[in-house]
């Protein structure tokens, strides 16, 4: 009955490849998507704009999309490929490090297209570029557009020199451009990474499939978790042998643990930063160019002028007019915003207490007490909704030049409201209320929580939808699916079976009968049309930020609830899969980016480390251990001991992270060999440069002395960084 009321639900009863075939769109890698019901005018502009780089090839094709609330929509889109000698030129343009023969020096070297040859596979296009390169090599042609004097499409209208395509996408003339994901290399990793639960990531592979920044994530959330077993294990310890045990042996054993806390956030980012440094040497991002000598973004802005540095034309953005506005504007916004969230959910956790003394002292309703917690929840996702708005105006307005920086200045904007959002309960029971067992009970239930919740959300809710959004898809096109036929060409049978299913009284009407025979063909779909009906990946932000609270939360104040470390552990192990599901199996495939590191969230864990030692001073101060420990000491000794406390562990900090070199000596020892190899062959190429010169040059001189006199009065020549050159 259920499949005769709601025909769709056959299809999530039924495995997919009966209700949905996937056709690989091999003629392209990249797709560009208009909005339904696009003029042909404004599609027609557009090609004729991206046409202008004629290696590219692009095919115009309507498609059909699943939309918002999985209604089916007929677009317009672009089906995008190029070249081999334009890949090349695009790698040499956007300087992306090749792999050079082991004769010539070996290592990574930054692609040239006058040194060729000089590159491992270069006569193979297919071992020399991988799918991440040819997309990555399209964004940057698409990117690359710029609109002329008097460009417009519709009501928009395009400065001199402004970039069309991000133009186009900020303003909803293009609704999305998406690369596509490579089945072979997709299902690979699917076995490999997702599927395999206990083993290595395959870092390398996830690097070349979906670039550097998310490998960077999954390395860094896996040496994470990692390190995540010490506090984990000496957590445990101090539970069993220190909690609930004399006071004593609690007070000493909350002490330590702190200073525990402090050793291992040091040691644990120290050792990250070594680690970073051998993927960024493996990957070829250890010696990225410096920002000045980069592209700027699509979006920056500014008069155009010649760079002083690389001698092209570029827009020029004063710095005194970013740094004016960061003063002048970003702070005090900023800073106004903060305060307003500070004070509505201090007010709200007072509220909570009044409410809970209603209930304790005069028996009130114990319902009343959920009114505070419903009140946060409403209020909480208003605010972060309005202040991510207010950050991405305020970053906007600021006009960084490279994506590097907008990105870093970006995260810190946003860290400020999130640590504000995530720890001021904490911070409000433990130096507010000085309720330690009260701040246990939040830690733990935060921990556990926090992280279930997000798991479900990010990964089990997304599958979910997306395939009742596929299934409706396949319904709206090729209607209802029978799941007890196993020949679906056989239209007579499948309405017998649903008769048997049904009861024999019923009878089909015509529009059931049509739907019967549009589901017995073969239920194909392109793989344009599939992946750009799925949802986009976000990035990285959220995945950072969920393990940055909860690096907090255990340096923070896993003093007073030591079991936080095996918590955070139990839940990274899950972590790593659920967010390498969503991006093999949820979300569209991302275009890859080049990082030399994690960026800004290296500095925002040191921090975290730095605030992490004020913390646990302050928590044996305030909790007791102190006193307990003392009975006769005073208020003013009591400040001098946690202030001395404090120096001593900073110091520590600082001496480890002093002892501890960033680079590791092999890394350098690697970079070292590889320079010296390639010094040594390009010496000895000049020097048999030099030689033919000169042959060529005493065989003139035998042929003919007066001629050659001449010709050595008319030559010349350069030697400038090592090189050889003519110059007539």
């Amino acid at each position: 009955m259920l499949r005769r009321r709601i025909p769709q639900s056959g299809h999530l009863m039924t495995a997919k490849k009966f209700w949905l075939q996937t056709i690989p769109s091999n003629d392209c890698d990249i797709v560009v998507a208009f909005p339904p019901d696009t003029p042909e005018s404004t599609v027609a502009w557009l090609q004729s704009k991206i046409q202008r780089l004629s290696e590219l090839t692009v095919i115009t094709r309507t498609l059909t999309f699943s939309r918002q609330r999985a209604q089916l929509a007929s677009c317009f889109a672009f089906q995008i490929t190029a070249t081999y000698p334009a890949f090349l030129r695009g790698l040499e343009e956007m300087h992306v490090p090749k792999h050079l023969k082991e004769e010539l020096g070996g290592g990574r070297k930054e692609f040239s297209l006058a040194e060729g040859g000089n590159f491992h596979h270069i006569e193979d296009a297919e071992k020399f570029l991988t799918s991440a390169d040819r997309q990555s090599v399209l964004l940057h042609f698409l990117n690359g557009l710029r609109a002329e004097k008097g460009d417009f499409v519709g009501d928009i209208k395009f400065r001199e020199g402004e970039a069309i395509v991000p133009k186009c996408l900020s303003c909803g003339i293009i609704s999305q451009v998406y690369p596509l994901h490579e089945n072979t290399g997709l299902e690979v990793l699917q076995k490999s990474w997702v599927q395999k639960v206990f083993g290595l990531q395959p870092l390398d592979k996830i690097s070349e499939y979906f670039g550097i920044k998310i490998a960077f994530y999954f390395a860094w959330l896996g040496h994470y978790t990692t390190a995540l077993t010490v506090p984990a294990i000496v957590g445990l310890a101090f539970w069993i042998f220190f909690c609930g045990r004399a006071e004593f042996l609690e007070d000493i054993g909350f002490v330590l643990f702190s200073f525990f806390n402090v050793i291992w956030a040091t040691l644990y980012l120290e050792s990250w930063k070594r680690r970073s440094a051998e993927l960024s040497y493996e990957w070829g991002t250890i010696d990225n160019r410096d920002e000045m000598l980069s592209e700027p973004r699509p979006l920056y802005q500014g008069e155009d002028r010649v760079s002083e540095v690389t001698g092209k034309p570029e827009p020029y953005y004063p710095a005194w007019k970013r740094n004016f506005f960061r003063y002048f504007v970003t702070a005090p916004v900023i800073l106004f915003s903060l305060l307003t969230v500070f004070f509505s959910v201090f007010l709200i956790l007072e509220f909570q207490q009044w409410i809970d003394f209603l209930i304790q002292e005069k028996n009130y309703f114990q319902f009343i007490r959920y009114i505070p917690k419903i009140l946060l929840a409403i209020i909480i996702p208003i605010f972060d909704g309005f202040y991510h708005k207010v950050a991405v105006w305020l970053n906007d307005m600021e006009n960084h030049r490279s994506e590097d920086t907008y990105e870093d200045h970006f995260v810190l904007k946003l860290l400020l409201f999130q640590f504000v959002n995530s720890f001021l309960a904490l911070f409000y029971t433990a130096f507010y209320l000085q309720d330690m067992d009260k701040l246990k009970e939040l830690l733990a239930a935060l921990l556990i929580t926090r992280q279930v919740v997000g798991n479900i959300k990010e990964s089990l809710i997304p599958y979910a939808k997306k395939q009742i959004k596929l299934a409706k898809m396949s319904f709206d096109l090729f209607g209802a699916l029978s799941p007890t036929t196993t020949e679906p060409n056989d239209v007579t049978e499948t309405l017998e079976e649903h008769k048997k299913t049904d009861g024999d009284k019923h009878e089909f009407t015509d529009s059931e009968k049509e739907s019967m025979r549009k589901s017995s063909g073969p239920r194909q779909v392109s793989q344009v049309e599939v992946e750009g009906s799925t949802p986009q990946y976000e990035g990285t932000f959220d995945d950072y930020l969920e393990m940055f609270i909860q690096f907090g939360y255990v340096t923070l104040f896993s003093s007073a609830y030591p079991l936080a470390g095996l918590c955070a552990l139990l839940n990274n192990l899950i972590e790593v899969r659920s967010d390498a599901f969503k991006l093999c199996f949820i979300h569209q495939r991302p275009f890859p980016q080049r990082v030399q590191n994690i960026g800004s969230w290296q500095t925002a864990m040191e921090v975290m480390g730095i605030i992490g030692v004020v913390v646990n001073c302050a928590l044996i101060g305030l909790s007791g251990p102190v006193h307990r420990i003392f009975p006769n000491i005073t208020g003013a000794q009591t400040v001098i001991l946690i202030i001395v406390l404090e120096h001593i562990m900073l110091l520590l900090k600082l001496l480890i992270s002093a002892a501890i070199p960033d680079i590791p000596h092999s890394v350098a020892q690697k970079l070292a060999k590889i320079e010296y190899k390639r010094r040594e062959v390009e010496r000895m190429m000049n020097k048999q440069r030099v030689m033919e010169i000169q042959g060529r040059m005493d065989s003139k001189d035998s042929i003919s002395p007066v001629s050659g006199d001449l010709e050595d009065k008319e030559t010349q020549y350069e030697i400038e960084s090592g090189d050889t050159r003519i110059i007539a």
